[in-house]
């Protein structure tokens, strides 16, 4: 039984090698595809004489609505003297 259960366990890692050997052949293959690709379109971009340009992200403006809301609560901190005293007791 011992000779079976070694043949068997040998059988067992000869088939995991040959898995990963696979994974790992194909994991080549996709990555030398895709630096392929990068060299091609970096040749296409030079060929253009410019790189093209990422879309500009559109800022969100500060409505009025939002900046009194601000204020309000400035005045009502400053008004109380809460943040002083909370100041002067750290320093």
């Amino acid at each position: 039984m011992l000779i079976f259960r070694t043949a068997h366990e040998a059988a067992i890692h000869s088939a995991r090698l040959r898995v990963e050997l696979s994974q790992s052949k194909s994991e080549q293959r996709d990555y030398l595809k895709n630096v392929e690709l990068a060299r091609v379109l970096d040749k296409r971009r030079k060929a253009k004489g410019s790189l093209p340009e990422q879309p500009k992200k559109e800022r969100k403006r500060k409505t009025e609505e939002a900046d009194d809301t601000r204020g309000a609560k400035k005045e009502r901190i400053g008004s109380t003297g809460q943040l002083d005293s909370v100041l002067s007791s750290i320093f």
